[in-house]
């Protein structure tokens, strides 16, 4: 089972609207809404790939949080939500066919009493029957910012399982610390954490060797259309992604996470996982929603992940 930790839990809007721009009144072609949040987009490409997902977050008092809970259960994953009074956190992705996304990400719980001892005696709990642990996503206010760390501490004492860290920011920066198993960021979470520019595939994978020799975890850095870079102790590699049709790519990265993730559980190396993961992402891609993926789309996109070596 997958154990995944996702403390900023959201509804996501997801409204198709052709020609976006700032400043128009528009007339939007369709709307969605999601259970969501980086946790339970990797839970829900995990399940599309076979294997069985647990998310532990928060929800809010009313009937967002409670469309969250019933999000879960229909696609089979299940959740342990952690109640806070007040509103669930909503998110809106805007999809402009054919041009970038806009996002708007509005805040998680600002106070809760007591909720990241709620929240870590659930992780306890589950960690008895994880085979793998992901802490995925941003960490509200109502949270302290080293509670990954925390959470990672805690896995050590209870059942040592791999960790995987995808966050960004403060919670990734102090969750680095705790020295995770496996290191996901995107190019600009990890331009950020080494405070310098990263223009160049060559320039990925060098940060990436030094991430990993500060932390001694392995690391995969997404790029978008440029693929992941993979770093480990044995070597680094760019994976380059089949062509596809975008539709959107918001949530390709957990679907990346969800494919390394099973690929490990299967048995297979870190950068044949990392290949399925790449696979994954371009499935994700062609898909409105994040984290909706279909196995056997993945299959048939796993031998067109191109894969190069490059020399430290």
């Amino acid at each position: 089972m997958v154990l995944i930790l996702c403390p900023n839990l959201c509804l996501d809007r997801v409204i198709v609207v052709p020609g976006f721009s700032p400043g128009r009144i528009h007339r939007g072609e369709s709307g969605v809404t999601l259970a969501s949040g980086k946790g339970l987009n990797v839970a829900r490409a995990v399940r599309a790939l076979g294997e069985q997902a647990t998310v532990i977050g928060l929800v809010g008092s009313d009937d967002n949080g409670r469309a969250i809970v019933q999000g879960a259960r229909t696609c089979g994953i299940s959740l342990r939500a952690v109640r806070v009074e007040g509103p669930t956190r909503v998110c809106t992705l805007i999809i402009d066919p054919g041009n970038a996304e806009t996002v708007i990400n509005e805040p998680g719980p600002e106070a809760g009493g007591g909720i990241d001892q709620q929240l870590l005696a659930h992780l306890r709990a589950g960690l008895r029957r994880a085979r793998v642990l992901v802490l995925a996503g941003s960490v509200p206010a109502a949270l302290p910012q080293n509670f990954y760390a925390r959470a990672i501490e805690l896995s050590r004492e209870v059942k040592r399982v791999p960790a995987i860290l995808d966050a960004a920011g403060a919670p990734l920066r102090l969750g680095l610390l705790a020295q995770p198993n496996l290191i996901k960021v995107n190019r600009t979470e990890m331009a950020d954490v080494l405070a310098r520019p990263l223009a160049s595939v060559d320039e990925v994978l060098d940060a990436a060797d030094t991430l990993r020799t500060q932390t001694r975890g392995e690391v995969i850095v997404t790029m978008g259309a440029s693929g992941a870079a993979l770093i480990t102790a044995e070597g680094r590699w760019h994976l380059s992604p089949p062509e596809v049709t975008r539709v959107n790519t918001i949530g390709a990265g957990d679907s990346l996470t969800a494919g390394v993730i099973v690929g490990l559980l299967r048995g297979y190396s870190l950068l044949d996982a990392a290949r399925t993961g790449v696979a994954a992402a371009a499935a994700d891609v062609t898909t409105l929603l994040p984290g909706t993926i279909d196995a056997e789309q993945v299959g048939a996109l796993l031998p067109q992940v191109a894969i190069r070596a490059s020399a430290r």
